[in-house]
């Protein structure tokens, strides 16, 4: 979703800049970057920062006053989310993006969980983003943060864009909203593994996941997904 922001910005001569996706083309990968202060120089007022896919420490920063400057967070049901993730770039899919540089160094780190199918991987990787979510909570003050949920925003991405810059106070046309809307509404009618946008739709997880692995990520994640506003008993 991240894309359709950078797109905006960029015909609308919004200065803004995803930072976690320069580095990664560039081979720079988050563990090495999310915690060097060199970067503190690239946040200057006037700039969107997007691309985030969790919260670096580096934004915990004190000289960067998180709290009071206005956000916005997509959250998505996190059993559909680590189904996703594992197409991406976990067990033996990499449909993720390759890196300009650095290619292998990504590829080794990926091909790291090869050996698990997709039930072992979503509960391996299900404490991580647990963490996640919960850094949300607790670093966020969500006075100022504009909350989106995934699955509202999948079958109205124009909804989503017309909120996000009226949330910061951009004044963008409508006509460009909707031409960047419409070409990233991307709904795939068949799956299809080998794609970054294999299916996108809510509720994957019912499909591709054991019924005892369900079970299994209901319990870790009831707490933070109810004060997110999600009921993962339905």
């Amino acid at each position: 979703m991240h894309k359709m922001i950078g797109e905006v910005c960029h015909s609308a001569g919004i200065p803004s800049i995803s930072i976690p996706d320069t580095l990664f083309n560039e081979g720079i990968f988050d563990k090495d970057w999310q915690n060097d202060e060199r970067l503190l120089d690239f946040f200057i007022p006037g700039k969107i920062f997007y691309g985030f896919r969790y919260l670096p420490e580096i934004l915990l920063n004190e000289s960067l006053r998180l709290r009071e400057k206005k956000s916005v967070l997509l959250i998505r049901d996190p059993r559909d989310a680590l189904v996703s993730q594992y197409f991406s770039f976990g067990g033996k899919n990499v449909s993720h993006k390759l890196p300009s540089k650095n290619q292998d160094t990504f590829l080794k780190e990926a091909q790291a969980t090869s050996h698990l199918n997709i039930d072992q991987y979503v509960l391996q990787a299900a404490e991580i983003y647990l963490d996640k979510l919960n850094k949300y909570k607790e670093n966020l003050n969500f006075e100022n943060v504009k909350l989106f949920k995934y699955e509202e925003i999948y079958f109205d991405k124009r909804k989503f864009l017309d909120n996000i810059f009226a949330h910061f106070g951009i004044p963008v046309e409508s006509r460009l909203l909707d031409e960047v809307a419409e070409k990233n509404d991307v709904r795939p009618e068949v799956e299809d593994v080998a794609k970054h946008i294999r299916k996108g739709s809510p509720g994957d997880h019912v499909d591709k996941l054991m019924p005892e692995t369900i079970s299994k990520l209901n319990t870790i994640f009831a707490k933070i997904c109810a004060w997110y506003g999600y009921d993962l008993s339905t």
